[in-house]
């Protein structure tokens, strides 16, 4: 075989290994969708009949795996609204003891600190 002819192969064999890798990896990645069941299916995000942004934690001084209040805007003004935390969208809500609002932005605090790792759904209804 010429060197002419194996440059061509090998450049041929190249790209049907990367068309090869580039279909085996599709095909993963689409085998593995999980229905969503919250933020990018990650089984957390926000339960709520407003639209929610603009979402903060303040971390607790002292113990910085808690946290004291939640910040967040919602699409509405002239609402009054609670927040509570939870870790299932479902489960055992912990509500926040305080909300108060300027503007669309709200802060609610809790009076004592709530885990982070509990909070994985943030719930927002109507007061």
């Amino acid at each position: 075989m010429t060197k002419q002819k194996r440059t061509k192969l090998s450049i041929l064999s190249l790209i049907s290994l990367s068309l090869v890798i580039a279909a085996a990896t599709y095909g993963f990645a689409e085998a593995s969708t999980i229905p969503s069941a919250g933020i990018l299916g990650v089984e957390y995000g926000v339960k709520s009949a407003y639209q929610v942004s603009r979402i903060s934690y303040t971390l607790d001084v002292d113990n910085p795996t808690s946290f004291t209040a939640v910040d967040f805007d919602i699409d509405q003004s002239g609402v009054a609204i609670m927040a509570g935390v939870s870790i299932a969208e479902k489960g055992q809500v912990v509500w926040a003891d305080d909300c108060e609002k300027a503007g669309t932005s709200w802060t609610c605090t809790f009076d004592e600190s709530v885990d982070v790792l509990a909070a994985d759904w943030l719930h927002v209804v109507s007061n």
